[in-house]
């Protein structure tokens, strides 16, 4: 709005708030009416043919919700699914998510009695989450334009209410509003829940953190405080009461073996037949501990690279981050991608690089839904044939990926600096002083 009279700006930035909360209802109701379907429907394939599948809905019967609904309180830190009365088994009383995540999960499947219900109060909640995070951005976007990258993004319409990352997106962003106001206990306890509840909120920690300590040559301690008071004020209790169920989320990621949707599953796939089952058995912790010293590698060499500029960009390096992350992990998921959409509000990158990122994360979706259901029973479709489209679509996306983090190393951020609290007239403008009665 530079150059405006400061009431017109006023008035477009507000519009431009309701044109963009306007257009992410739209996209989140259409998000919601996707994912339904699976909810109406027997999962024979329909789940995978129509991309409605989503962890929400299926989650409720796979971990026991309806059973035991509240986690990290019965578990006993093994997923091995027990039997039901009914004689079925699902695993009951452990997640595999974070506390935070549990306790909104738990939350929400005590005041639910189905599966159903449950998906649909948790959508409400997740709309919530989605439509403040937008309202945060908002507030702090340079170039208001840009909300549409958030509000509209098919990355929004499909993962919304596949699993619960909204959560922890809204606490990043909440984190990220505290930090730009430099208010960095808040920052810091934004970002402490955001990791108790998903993790990824808190690998951002260090960029807000160095930004701090150029701008000010001193640690911010009130911000690493913040971080480790709220992260243990989550976790503790869970620790204490149940420990073994409390552990069990960080247990079940380290231990599971990579995903479809990564280069290491790709690697094994290829190297598994001259290794054998010592490969298969060690693999999973093999990759743990190569994914995590890569991206330690990769995050030190961004920071130590950021550090040189004149300027730091705490917003820019954030997203550098992220981005280091997802391409090391030995697990990505679908929804992953709600995790950047803010970044490309609020970092200058071109719109090509969203629109690249748009269609090679949809390929590959599409890709291992056509790969789940060659699957038997369904059936359809040849796996082997199935496999390479997979591994081509996700090297597709790891190639946009790297040009994001080329990207985001030349791009400004695209958020608003504060108003100094005390703005003094110029020197010239100095009255004598003048003494006032009491």
């Amino acid at each position: 709005m530079d150059g405006k009279d400061p009431s017109t700006a006023k008035r477009v930035g507000s519009a431009m708030l309701v044109v963009s909360l306007a257009a992410c209802g739209i996209a989140l109701i259409v998000g919601y009416n996707w994912k339904d379907l699976c909810t109406r429907h027997e999962w024979n394939g329909y789940q995978y043919r129509t991309l409605c599948y989503n962890d929400v809905f299926a989650l409720y019967t796979f971990r026991g919700l309806d059973v035991r609904p509240f986690p990290y309180i019965h578990g006993d830190g093994i997923f091995d699914n027990e039997r039901r009365a009914d004689g079925s088994q699902v695993e009951q009383g452990d997640l595999e998510y974070p506390a935070l995540t549990g306790v909104l999960i738990g939350v929400v499947a005590e005041v639910t009695h189905d599966g159903v219900t449950f998906f649909r109060v948790t959508s409400v909640v997740l709309a919530i989450f989605a439509l403040l995070s937008l309202v945060i951005l908002w507030r702090l976007a340079r170039k208001e334009w840009r909300l549409f990258f958030f509000a509209l993004a098919p990355s929004l319409i499909l993962y919304a209410f596949h699993n619960w990352d909204l959560f922890a997106v809204f606490l990043m962003c909440a984190g990220l509003f505290a930090f730009s106001r430099r208010a960095d206990g808040s920052t810091g306890v934004w970002l402490g829940l955001g990791a108790a509840a998903k993790v990824f909120p808190g690998l951002i920690l260090p960029a807000l953190l160095l930004t701090r300590r150029r701008e000010t040559g001193k640690v911010p301690r009130r911000m690493i405080i913040g971080a480790i008071v709220s992260f243990a004020a989550v976790n503790v209790p869970f620790a204490i009461i149940d420990r073994a169920g409390w552990w069990a989320p960080w247990k079940f990621q380290s231990n599971r073996f990579p995903n479809f949707e990564t280069s290491w599953y790709n690697i094994y796939r290829h190297l598994a037949s001259h290794f054998g089952n010592f490969w298969a058995d060690s693999y999973p912790g093999l990759t743990s501990y190569a994914s995590a010293a890569l991206f330690i590698a990769g995050i030190t060499w961004l920071l130590w690279s950021e550090s040189k500029r004149a300027h730091f960009r705490p917003y820019a390096t954030s997203l550098g981050i992220l981005l280091i992350w997802l391409l090391t992990a030995k697990v990505y998921s679908p929804q992953y991608a709600l995790w950047v959409l803010p970044f490309f509000v609020l970092v200058e990158i071109h719109w090509g690089g969203f629109l690249a990122f748009t269609v090679t994360d949809l390929a590959v979706w599409i890709a291992i839904s056509a790969f789940f259901l060659s699957y038997p029973p369904v059936g359809r479709g040849n796996i082997s044939q199935m496999a390479w489209i997979v591994e081509a679509t996700v090297y597709a996306r790891y190639a946009v990926l790297l040009v994001l983090l080329w990207l985001s190393r030349r791009a400004q951020d695209n958020v608003l600096e504060p108003l100094p609290k005390t703005q003094g007239p110029p020197a010239s403008m100095h009255a004598a002083p003048v003494e006032f009665s009491a």
